[in-house]
């Protein structure tokens, strides 16, 4: 059981969070959706994470998410967002990910995000406002499903 952990980023606070859950759940693999497509019938889980900018989904991950749509349903998956506006999170979920898959995940969740004042730019704020106990449960729950 191979687990797919697609991300989509502008600030690297997805990359930061799909790094994390790859150390955590077994025999996973990530890839950033700008750089490689992939072959989604080699997986048989699938995390989708992705940035929040202007209370919008990274639009690569929303059109992967509507584009795939079909193959995901016969799949385990769980989306993660990156969201530094919590009070947001709720829309931003409805808005960008499609009802069938809302209703399919096993979890969908928000880790926060960087503020663009927070955006790391030395290892010493790196995460900062990232919920990392979330990030944890998520890579819990996620796992039982293995």
């Amino acid at each position: 059981m191979k687990t797919l952990i697609i991300y989509g980023t502008k600030s690297g606070a997805s990359r930061e969070c799909a790094e994390l859950l790859e150390k955590k759940i077994i025999d996973s693999v990530i890839i950033n959706i700008d750089q490689e497509v992939p072959d989604l019938e080699n997986f048989t889980h699938i995390i989708v994470g992705a940035g929040v900018r202007n209370d919008k989904m990274y639009k690569p991950i929303r059109d992967f998410l509507k584009k795939n749509q079909p193959i995901l349903m016969t799949k385990i998956c769980a989306c993660f967002l990156c969201n530094s506006k919590p009070k947001t999170t709720d829309d931003v979920i409805k808005d960008s990910i499609p009802e069938e898959i809302r209703k399919h995940a096993i979890d969908i969740v928000s880790f926060g995000g960087y503020k663009p004042s927070w955006v790391p730019v030395s290892e010493k704020n790196k995460l900062k406002g990232i919920d990392l106990e979330k990030l944890t449960v998520f890579a819990t729950t996620f796992s039982q499903y293995l």
